[in-house]
């Protein structure tokens, strides 16, 4: 027990380094740095939460690539039927073209006659209306080319203007993606040191210490789930307690933080929830922390370098990090809100 209440602490203390840490680097890099703990498990403990949060950037960057990809190729889609478009509009534009010029050349060789011609030569009042009708006709038939052709020639410019943007959102959302993708790259290989000072800080550790971590669940009591989609995941991340968390992990066998709420809430019935303790920050609805009710989703950071469900009593459910089984415990230090989904 002294050493779960250390790693408590411990992971209160880092969490709150880690929300300095990050302020310090942005303003001014004056502040000497943190010694790193003397005890195995703490220094364990806390590479293990410095690893998790750098695996949830990496989550919310996968999540950022997806988006701008789909949007690249959205626009590209789209590229393709305005230039459709502005092809069929200039299309209309031709035709009325020809019928315009005739207009203005009959026009011109006199073809046309105004009402006060049809007056003139007409032999009887009778005479002059069927006239005048008949040239209200032409002049109506004359009106809606025009209209026709002004319409094409508004028609073709929209659809260029429609294509001309779309092209600059598709190479914006291209290099977007692969400004993302050089992002995942650097992220990806200081992931990778950083799991292997997890691996070394780990064998450190002793056989008892090891199982400690890999076995503790938290309490065993029974959690009253509400009724709803949030109760419903909150009891399916329960049912995950023990298993493994890993780097990405996303069920059923081995989750990280966000994988393990994605996993829980789809089971309840809300499926395709990103993959990252940031995105998932910004759905929902806010809760207060004085209003926090179980199935709820608690954050720590901002934006969230964890994620964890609510299950009463000031404790969650969540995947920990790396040597750490899914379990129950006290909301760490550095929270940052709640959000409530299914509501």
């Amino acid at each position: 027990m002294a050493s779960h209440r250390l790693e408590r602490i411990v992971r209160g203390t880092f969490a709150v380094a880690v929300a300095i840490a990050v302020v310090s680097v942005s303003s001014a890099a004056t502040a000497a740095p943190t010694p790193p703990p003397t005890d195995p498990v703490a220094l364990f403990t806390q590479l293990s939460q410095q690893a998790n949060a750098l695996n949830e950037q990496i989550d919310a960057a996968n999540v950022d690539l997806a988006s701008e990809q789909a949007l690249a190729k959205k626009a590209s889609s789209d590229i393709t039927a305005a230039q459709q478009a502005e092809k069929d509009a200039q299309g209309r534009v031709n035709t009325y073209l020809v019928l315009v010029d005739q207009l203005a050349g009959a026009s011109y060789e006199g073809a046309r006659f105004n009402q006060l011609s049809a007056l003139l030569t007409g032999t009887s009042t009778k005479d002059y209306l069927n006239r005048a009708s008949d040239l209200a006709a032409v002049a109506n038939d004359d009106l809606a080319t025009m209209t026709k052709f002004t319409t094409a020639i508004d028609a073709a410019k929209s659809a260029e203007q429609r294509a001309t943007k779309d092209e600059q959102t598709a190479q914006g959302a291209a290099a977007s993606a692969n400004a993302l993708l050089q992002q995942l790259n650097t992220q990806s290989a200081q992931l990778t040191a950083q799991i292997a000072q997890v691996n070394q800080a780990l064998h450190r550790l002793s056989a008892s210490q090891q199982s400690s971590l890999n076995t503790d669940i938290g309490p065993t009591g029974s959690y009253i789930a509400p009724a709803g989609v949030a109760g419903a995941a909150m009891q399916a991340a329960l049912n995950q307690r023990g298993k493994p968390y890993r780097f990405g992990g996303a069920g059923p066998d081995s989750f990280d933080c966000s994988g393990l709420v994605d996993y829980a809430y789809m089971l309840a019935g809300m499926p395709g929830l990103p993959h990252s303790a940031a995105a998932l920050q910004g759905m929902g609805m806010s809760v207060s922390r004085a209003n926090l009710q179980p199935g709820d989703l608690v954050f720590f950071g901002n934006p969230a370098g964890h994620v964890g469900i609510y299950v009463g009593g000031g404790m969650m459910v969540n995947a920990p990090s790396s040597g750490q089984v899914v379990k129950v415990e006290p909301l760490f230090s550095g929270y940052s809100g709640a959000r409530r989904l299914g509501a």
